[in-house]
């Protein structure tokens, strides 16, 4: 496992070793449904999904894929994407996902205090194992929801993340 915290629950749905391309982009994810991050975690081992991580409303840390893999979880780029992202490189291939359990099908709900602190924290970890620049996405990396590469099916997604409050928390524990 790569983050020391969370549950182990692997899943088969990934590509091994990235096909020689290093992550970029760190995405964010609302579920859409289900009550737990182990929930999510069994979903992943038994369906054709998966994201790196699951953040539970309880703080909790599901890891499902490795870092050093692809997870099969952006799906496709579709129209009116951000401009970085191409339909001729699969996305999963630069990016690792986080998802956030969000038990409304809209994603409407906000996150907890602990799945918001969690969240930060392991942003934070992962950007810096990575070299992930700890800002708003642009074509040289950063962190964007789903809806950057897929807002025609995926608008919703994550669905209520407070932006502003994590890049504030990024640039603060930079200089601290």
């Amino acid at each position: 496992m790569d983050e020391p915290n969370a549950l182990w629950m692997p899943s088969p749905n990934f590509f091994p070793g990235r096909s020689g391309q290093v992550p970029r982009w760190l995405i964010v994810h609302g579920t859409a449904g289900f009550e737990s991050a182990q929930a999510v975690g069994v979903f992943f081992q038994t369906m054709e999904v998966a994201t790196h991580y699951t953040i539970g409303r309880d703080g909790v840390i599901v890891q499902s894929v490795r870092e050093s893999d692809a997870a099969w979880g952006n799906g496709g780029v579709t129209e009116g994407h951000d401009p970085w992202w191409s339909r001729d490189l699969n996305p999963n291939l630069l990016t690792i996902s986080i998802e956030h359990v969000k038990p409304s099908r809209d994603n409407s709900d906000d996150l907890t205090e602990i799945q918001r602190a969690i969240s930060f924290q392991l942003i934070k970890r992962i950007c810096t194992r990575h070299a992930i620049p700890q800002r708003r996405a642009d074509a040289d990396g950063g962190i964007t929801g789903h809806f950057s590469m897929d807002p025609v099916n995926r608008h919703f997604c994550p669905g209520p993340y407070p932006w502003e409050d994590l890049f504030r928390y990024l640039n603060q524990s930079r200089h601290t």
